[in-house]
């Protein structure tokens, strides 16, 4: 009892300290030099367009302030290892689109606020790190932009919804990368507050050059837009994508190495992995990822056992996608929770292939009934607990009982 407690407290004083890693200075340094460039460029700027002494150190205290919260959103974000695509391992991403953005806040009182771009600016910052971190760096350089300008509340509004709906809408094709709707939907909404501000809380009488500023910064909006998700799709997105085309290759050298192991390891990867890509496919899940996570699920025996300190060392040393280690994260590690439908599918998987190849060891030439399988092993997966917080329905549940009864002519090649 006393271990178990002790187990516990260390888990809990692991939980909140901030992870140990080679390049810590380098990151410390990127924080500061944002810090102090935050503070430094706010008050020049907010001395260059002549404000008073009060005005300029108000500005740069609240300028620092707001970056205090960016930091500790970038510090939590890599706590938990929640940057989007692999941004935690190139910081310097973020960094460099803070800056040009910082730079472009300070310029964006010379123009009217109807022709602030500033959808880009949150999409965008948050592309280079993740939700919360891109939202308060957003929020921070709308803030100095706002306080420069001196042009009230509702443009910090305005632009505050336009880029929190853009970050939403857009944070959703991380895996699917499916563009024009939140496309469309983030312009649309920048174009709602556009048309709040400038038409109906305006104080003088609306002219063509205020809507020609508003369809500007739409026209603007747009071409950025295509151009972040341009190269975001090219450099990331098809880059994992050739990379899954690579390592689901059955003669992928750590496969040819497994193979060499073990071949009942090796075809027991392949079958999972056949399985795992049927449903994954007809789910409509990430079907690449869980094809790759069927096989190398087991891959930690060629590290003299298949947990997941093994498992993590041999993703770790290929350089596998992190969506692909968070899902075999999910199985293989008894202390993390399995929520994702990709894990609870490989779960399910391994265990019928298991169990197939189990009865035909015991007789090579039995004929097997295969329904009842199937349903003691979706029994048995939902009796374990382990898929209690999954995403996957019971629905789904009985939508892989289907899809694996219409598998049965496969499971012949497990004898």
């Amino acid at each position: 009892m006393e271990k178990s407690i002790e187990k516990r407290e260390l888990r809990e004083i692991e939980s909140i300290s901030f992870p140990v890693r080679p390049d810590r200075w380098l990151l410390y340094f990127q924080e500061i030099l944002m810090f102090l460039l935050t503070i430094i460029y706010s008050a020049l700027a907010a001395y260059l367009y002549e404000k008073t002494v009060i005005e300029i150190a108000g500005i740069a205290i609240l300028a620092g302030a707001g970056f205090g919260c960016v930091l500790f959103a970038m510090e939590q974000s890599i706590e938990n290892e929640s940057f989007l695509y692999d941004n935690d391992e190139h910081l310097w991403r973020f960094v460099i689109i803070y800056l040009l953005s910082f730079g472009a806040s300070v310029l964006f009182p010379m123009i009217p606020a109807g022709g602030w771009p500033y959808l880009v600016i949150f999409v965008g910052l948050m592309f280079f790190s993740n939700r919360i971190t891109g939202l308060c760096a957003g929020c921070v350089l709308l803030m100095i932009t706002v306080l420069i300008k001196e042009n009230g509340i509702v443009p910090f509004l305005n632009y505050f919804i336009s880029g929190l709906v853009g970050i939403l809408v857009f944070s959703y094709i991380y895996e699917t990368f499916k563009i024009w709707f939140p496309l469309m939907i983030s312009l649309m909404i920048q174009a709602v507050c556009l048309l709040v501000q400038e038409l109906l809380l305006a104080e003088g009488p609306v002219t063509a050059a205020m809507l020609s500023v508003m369809a500007l910064n739409l026209v603007v909006c747009f071409i950025l837009l295509l151009l972040l998700l341009k190269y975001f799709s090219f450099s990331l997105v098809y880059r994992n994508r050739d990379l899954y085309m690579e390592i689901n290759d059955p003669e992928y050298p750590l496969l040819v190495e497994l193979k060499e192991f073990s071949k009942e390891e090796y075809y027991h990867a392949i079958h999972t992995a056949y399985l795992c890509d049927r449903i994954g496919k007809r789910l409509g899940l990430r079907d690449r990822v869980i094809k790759a996570c069927g096989y190398y699920h087991r891959i930690g025996v060629l590290k003299g056992g298949n947990n997941w300190v093994n498992l993590q060392m041999i993703l770790e040393e290929q350089h596998f996608p992190e969506e692909m280690k968070s899902v075999l994260q999910e199985y293989a590690d008894d202390e993390e929770r399995m929520v994702s439908k990709e894990a609870a599918v490989l779960m399910i998987c391994d265990s019928l292939v298991s169990s197939i190849r189990y009865l035909f060891s015991q007789d090579a030439s039995a004929e097997l009934e295969y329904s009842p399988i199937i349903n003691l092993v979706l029994k048995e997966t939902i009796e374990s607990g382990r898929i209690n917080h999954s995403a996957v329905s019971f629905g789904e549940i009985q939508a892989i009982r289907r899809i694996l009864l219409e598998e049965q002519l496969y499971y012949e090649f497990l004898r």
